[in-house]
């Protein structure tokens, strides 16, 4: 009797055999009496398993490695470091041992745990929040983020004067590597949600922000920090993190994706609970592991979630995660009352660690709000005033879930110390100069930088500065503008606009809503296709990175615009685009604007009117300036729809009507990747010369361009009319991870399937004789080098590489006709560079 009273203790570290790596999440388990028991590692791969039941053996498993059996000493304390060894090591071996595996290999059938987590998913929709028709909560939640793998000291003789911020630095809870905090924000918000027809919002009330650079404003930061880690509910068949989909625990696939363990009971909260782990059944696709504390009885609740991604996920940068969410029974369902998040970042030397909590309060169900509060509102909102308490503290002390840390009570006494430092002014400066492309001179912004040194063959090399002011300088009004040189054909460039914000901005006027009028004059080259309709994003042909081309372009444009534009957004991301312009055009280079009649235009004049809709509603986007990009979890549908009119009763030299649509879709497919669709089409009416037409998006340059066709030269085709369409899908390692030794590499198999088809009527096609009409441009030696698309539709596809080194895609671009074409490759070989998660 005595000894079964006694304890066996195991404990140890759990690391790959090869590569001396951690094994996070792996299970360390025991069989008493036909039960299987255990516990899971950590994510430092450390264990420790404790129990007063007889057994002899522990059984160390984790996906993709070999089952490790090892003979333990009853009731004493003993450390046992296991070193596991990879199924994928050698052929050979697997072959030889294949009996005794398959004794041992994972089964579901059979699996008490895996008949516990389809019994926690069939009584998912009564346990959830979301299986109410109405509910609503209060939320605070708290940031930190900062760099990490930093010394107790600081030796630079630069950053010596800063030596007092080592007061506050600390070590990660997960890593261990010492981290500083130098960006810390509050928030109060107001979740409400509706079943059917489906409704969620969120309203930010109040923030308090701590700011190292007004680049990091909240507004511009919210978007992706929301993606990194947003409301997560694993009663969800994905989990949303990292600008990533993960397949949930509660997912129909999960018992196909993941292999789940019962590693212990315990009593949790005055509840009886389940500890069951789950792994990816594949350790590199791009899935989560963790636990879920399911109540020990016929409600099967789920009372504590841990996730964590593993180590050999093809997740980037995430070198630790650890995530937790609680839960209590309110009515006989479990409702979510705070979560955590810790994350080290790492990435060649650069390390960045984030923490964000929240706890929620006030939680109401089945209270429905009236019926016109549901209707024409997107995922998030700030109300009005939401920065009008930043500075009152006694305001925040009694709104406060938690109160705050001594640490983070020293963040904001710290930023304003750094802020006088020089040095470390300059690190920091050159540091969110790269990544905001904008150096901070206070209330001017300088840049963009990246276009301060380009090349093309009319300019040669091209200089340029710009700057624009901020909400620093005044509210509502704002300036922007440029100077460039060509040093080749010796002749400056420029633009200017003055804009004015009727709305009050935090940080720039372009944030979301915009209430916008712009008032723009521009003297500058351009290359005729590079816009993007029912987009906001401007891509601009001086920028350095397209400067390197796989052909030369002699043809290009020198315009003279002025532009009046008026911008106004809705809450319910409903945005209307009103604009008049006046604009000449001279061609550059070979490029000449002869008619049939033998009249040359130089200038081409072009005044015009027009408006553009757009409607994105729930779409998810991040701004960094003027420019939106879409997140990379955002699925929203978006169209736009455009008209535009030049007529010579405006002083045009041609009459026209030009009428512009766009749908576009994201789909995430679980476990088999990432799909997109984006469709464009539209006509011109009117007898036309094509500058007027459309002339499609080409790319002579070697940075893959997505939006356009990379294997199409400037000015190829023109289109009165066309449709086009553009289908990319990317599996994320689908395939490549499952190949031994590829797998390690995170790399990920993209492919694009790219078509446009369009005509040009006998009304507007120079071929005919018409006198009016512009000549298609040539080669220097004559040869016909723009042409239109009635034969057939112009037709390329690619298949590529992306996440080499976690940054860089390599795509195989083909050509699938037209190949008669002059100065046209068949094929050729792009690169571009993205930070993606």
């Amino acid at each position: 009797m005595t000894a079964f009273a006694q304890m066996t203790v195991v404990k140890g570290k759990i690391t790959d055999v090869e590569t001396g790596e951690t094994l996070p999440m792996a299970t360390v388990s025991y069989v008493c009496d036909g039960e299987t028991f255990g516990t899971t590692s950590d994510m430092n791969g450390v264990y420790r398993l404790e129990s007063d039941k007889i057994f002899d053996y522990v059984v160390f498993q984790f996906a993709g490695y070999k089952p490790y059996k090892v003979k333990i000493n009853r009731f004493t304390t003993q450390t046992i470091n296991a070193k596991m060894e990879s199924e994928m090591i050698t052929l050979p071996k697997a072959e030889v041992r294949a009996k005794r595996k398959i004794k041992e290999r994972y089964k579901r059938k059979g699996n008490p745990a895996v008949e516990l987590i389809r019994k926690v998913q069939k009584n998912a929709d009564k346990n959830s929040l979301t299986g109410f028709d109405y509910y609503q909560y209060d939320e605070y939640s708290k940031l930190e983020l900062g760099p990490s793998n930093l010394s107790d000291t600081i030796e630079s003789r630069l950053l010596k004067s800063i030596q007092f911020v080592t007061e506050n630095i600390r070590p990660s809870e997960l890593t261990g590597r010492n981290y500083l905090s130098m960006y810390f924000v509050e928030t109060l918000s107001k979740t409400y949600y509706r079943k059917d027809p489906y409704f969620r919002t969120t309203e930010v009330t109040d923030s308090k922000d701590v700011l190292l650079s007004k680049f990091l404003d909240f507004s511009s930061m919210e978007a992706v920090i929301d993606n990194w880690i947003g409301f997560v509910d694993v009663y969800q068949r994905n989990v949303s993190l990292f600008n990533n989909e993960y397949t949930s625990p509660m997912s129909p696939i999960a018992v196909t994706f993941y292999h789940f363990y019962i590693v212990d009971t315990v009593r949790y909260e005055n509840e009886n609970c389940i500890v069951l782990a789950f792994t990816p059944a594949n350790q590199m696709d791009m899935g989560l592991c963790g636990s879920l504390w399911i109540t020990n009885d016929t409600s099967y609740m789920v009372k504590k979630v841990q996730l964590q991604i593993p180590k050999h996920s093809g997740t980037n940068f995430v070198e630790a995660m650890m995530f937790e969410q609680e839960y209590k029974k309110v009515d006989n369902v479990m409702i979510p009352t705070r979560y955590s998040l810790v994350a080290d970042i790492y990435y060649l030397g650069v390390a960045l660690h984030g923490k964000r909590s929240g706890a929620f309060s006030n939680i109401k169900i089945n209270k429905p709000m009236p019926k016109n509060f549901y209707s024409n509102k997107p995922e998030k909102t700030r109300s009005n005033g939401f920065y009008d308490h930043r500075d009152d503290e006694n305001y925040w002390k009694e709104r406060r879930a938690d109160s705050l840390t001594y640490h983070e009570k020293r963040i904001a006494e710290d930023n304003e110390r750094l802020k006088k430092v020089i040095g470390f002014r300059i690190l920091a400066g050159t540091a969110l100069a790269i990544g905001y492309n904008y150096i901070d001179a206070g209330p001017i912004d300088i840049g963009p930088v990246f276009n301060m040194l380009s090349h093309n063959d009319i300019e040669g090399w091209r200089l340029r500065f710009g700057a624009k002011t901020n909400t620093r300088f005044h509210k509502h009004l704002f300036l922007e503008g440029f100077v460039a040189y060509g040093m080749k054909d010796k002749k400056f460039k420029y633009r200017g606009q003055i804009m004015y914000s009727f709305n009050d901005k935090v940080n720039n006027q372009w944030e979301f809503p915009m209430n916008l009028l712009t008032l723009s004059y521009e003297h500058n080259t351009d290359v005729p296709g590079k816009e993007l309709f029912g987009y906001s994003l401007k891509n601009e042909h001086d920028r350095l990175g397209r400067s390197f081309s796989r052909q030369g372009n002699r043809k290009m444009l020198m315009i003279d615009k002025l532009r009046a534009q008026y911008d106004y957004e809705f809450i319910n991301q409903i945005g209307i685009k009103l604009f008049a312009e006046y604009q000449e055009q001279r061609p550059l280079g070979d490029l000449i604007y002869e008619t049939n009649g033998g009249k040359i235009y130089d200038p081409l004049t072009i005044n015009s009117i027009g408006f553009e809709f757009r409607f994105a509603k729930n779409e998810k986007v991040y701004q960094i300036h003027q420019f939106r990009r879409p997140l990379a979890s955002s699925v929203a549908p978006v169209f736009a729809i455009g008209y535009n009119y030049g007529g010579k009763i405006l002083g045009s030299d041609y009459e026209y009507h030009k009428i512009q649509g766009m749908f576009s879709k994201r789909w995430f497919l679980s476990v088999l990747g990432v799909a997109d669709l984006n469709i464009t089409g539209g006509t011109t009416l009117g007898t036309t010369p094509y500058p007027l037409l459309f002339v499609h998006r080409g790319n002579q340059g070697i940075y893959y361009e997505e939006k356009g066709f990379n294997l199409m030269n400037y000015y190829e085709f023109v289109s009165q009319y066309y449709v086009q369409g553009i289908f990319d899908y990317n599996f994320n390692g689908f395939i490549l991870n499952r190949i031994p030794l590829v797998g390690k590499l995170k790399l990920r198999e993209v492919l694009s399937l790219k078509a446009v088809w369009g005509g040009i009527s006998d009304e507007c096609n120079p071929a005919n004789g018409d006198e009016r009409l512009f000549k298609f441009p040539t080669t220097p030696d004559g040869n016909a080098q723009t042409y239109t698309l009635e034969d057939e539709p112009y037709v390329e596809g690619s298949i590529g590489i992306a996440n080499i080194f976690s940054i860089l895609r390599i795509d195989y671009v083909r050509r699938f006709n037209y190949l008669n074409h002059p100065e046209v490759d068949k094929w050729g070989i792009f690169f571009s560079l993205k930070v993606k998660f």
